[in-house]
């Protein structure tokens, strides 16, 4: 008989050890569902800045994940030439001084010409936190891991150092290890789950950041002149790579001087003056497109070039 009770406990036993055995759950997040965005004339030229940390975690390890994460999630929209730190240090340097109030927003007009970037993107860790939630109820133990990062982004205009949008998002990861009678999961810390709440926070904001960046109005400028077939022709600093159609139709500007606030100084726009019309109907290379000037005179290089369709918002 105490065999049989014996065999009984046992097999009970194991019947339980089956079905409450412990798990090791991995993060779970949840992003929103990337928006369908349909390119706007060719892709626009968009830099992202080494973000700041303003929490007391991980530093520059934390700010490293953050642009990757960024880079990463733009790339993936196809919409943008994106350009790394390495090619902005300079434009860099010039929003610094003007966020120190050392310099107004005219300066950076002038270094975003460097690498023809139409915008760039300021970002930060405001947040950061890491820590555990323990039950322990004597045969069953679990414990979460949570990781909690909270993102702000601004989107700035090169040209003249308006923020187009500021947005700001908070992820969360977690982690949960169970055990019953000494089974189950057990673990060390997971490196991954900063990423995956960086992620999980930049996920809250990155389709409002591609829309508006989007929507600006591309903007080009004459890279060089020539002539073929006994007309004028301009070279364009968009080809192929940044998607520009073939027969796109161009209007072009001269710039005539820079408009500021009489009160602040600060920088709002520039004087311009249309001077031509031009179509694209060739491409050289991957970074160039042949336009035949259509109509005016005095084209020179590095005026500006925009779509006809936006010529109004310029």
């Amino acid at each position: 008989m105490k065999r049989i009770f014996s065999a009984f406990l046992v097999l009970s036993l194991a019947g339980i050890l089956s079905a409450c055995q412990g798990s090791k759950k991995e993060p779970e997040l949840t992003t929103p569902s990337r928006s369908d965005v349909n390119l706007s004339g060719p892709k626009k030229r968009v830099g992202i800045f080494a973000f700041k940390n303003k929490s007391r975690y991980g530093q520059d390890k934390l700010t490293k994940a953050a642009v990757d994460i960024l880079y990463s999630e733009l790339e993936k929209s196809g919409l943008f030439e994106l350009y790394e730190r390495a090619e902005l240090s300079e434009l860099e340097k010039e929003f610094d001084l003007i966020e120190s109030g050392k310099v107004n927003a005219t300066s950076a007009a002038e270094p975003g010409k460097l690498v023809g970037v139409q915008a760039v993107l300021i970002g930060s860790i405001t947040q950061f936190g890491i820590w555990e939630e323990a039950q322990d109820y004597l045969v069953y133990k679990k414990k979460t891991e949570i990781a909690e990062a909270t993102v702000d982004i601004r989107v700035v205009d090169v040209t003249t150092g308006r923020i187009i949008t500021a947005d700001s998002g908070t992820g969360r990861a977690e982690r949960e290890m169970e055990q019953t009678l000494g089974f189950g999961a057990s673990g060390s810390y997971d490196e991954t789950m900063a990423d995956k709440a960086l992620r999980a926070a930049i996920a809250q904001f990155i389709n409002n950041v591609i829309q508006r960046l989007n929507e600006m109005p591309w903007q080009g400028r004459v890279a060089d002149l020539g002539k073929q077939d006994a007309q004028d022709v301009i070279y364009v600093n968009a080809g192929r790579k940044s998607g520009m159609p073939m027969g796109s139709k161009l209007v072009i500007y001269k710039v005539t001087g820079k408009i500021t606030d009489p009160e602040t100084g600060a920088f709002l726009g520039y004087k311009t003056q249309k001077i031509g019309t031009a179509e694209v109907f060739d491409f050289t290379g991957e970074d160039l497109s042949i336009a035949r000037v259509t109509s005016g005179a005095g084209v020179s290089r590095g005026d500006i070039v925009v779509l006809e369709k936006d010529a109004g918002k310029f």
